[in-house]
């Protein structure tokens, strides 16, 4: 749903630029704008002039535009939204069909998310309490451990 916001914001800003574009071309049209603010000789309204640099603004608008919607409308960009169900034993999520799997699993599945696994300081403590635990808490550069538990 956000993407869709992003999308539409996006083409309607651009449009916008483009039409903003369209009426400063034909004020300069209708006003003669280099006559009234410099002084420069008067032209005369040129109608077709201001068609034809119209069209030629709308056609980059299209060079413009269809490439952005195409590059929006292919992005891989999911988010997750709304509420989850998650077993409050060992906080697998039941997903669309019923199915009960991993938090990993899902999220990787259904978002760009990927996961690497590490220890926090409490469960260091409780699993290995033979190794003292560090005064500044854990090493940044310190190894995660990977699928599979290795």
């Amino acid at each position: 749903m956000q993407l869709i916001l992003v999308r539409r914001r996006m083409l309607l800003l651009q449009a916008g630029g483009f039409l903003v574009l369209i009426a400063v071309l034909w004020m300069n049209e209708v006003l003669d704008l280099p006559h009234r603010l410099f002084g420069a000789a008067a032209t005369p309204v040129n109608w077709v002039e201001g068609l034809i640099e119209s069209a030629l603004v709308l056609a980059c608008a299209a060079l413009v535009t269809a490439p952005s919607h195409r590059l929006l409308r292919c992005l891989r960009l999911r988010l997750l939204q709304g509420i989850l169900p998650v077993c409050a034993n060992c906080h697998r999520i039941r997903d669309e069909r019923g199915r009960w799997e991993r938090i990993e699993s899902y999220v990787r599945d259904h978002s760009e998310a990927e996961f690497s696994h590490g220890i926090c300081p409490d469960c260091m403590r409780v699993l290995y309490p033979e190794i003292p635990a560090s005064p500044q808490g854990p090493d940044p550069a310190s190894p995660t451990i990977g699928p599979g538990g290795c």
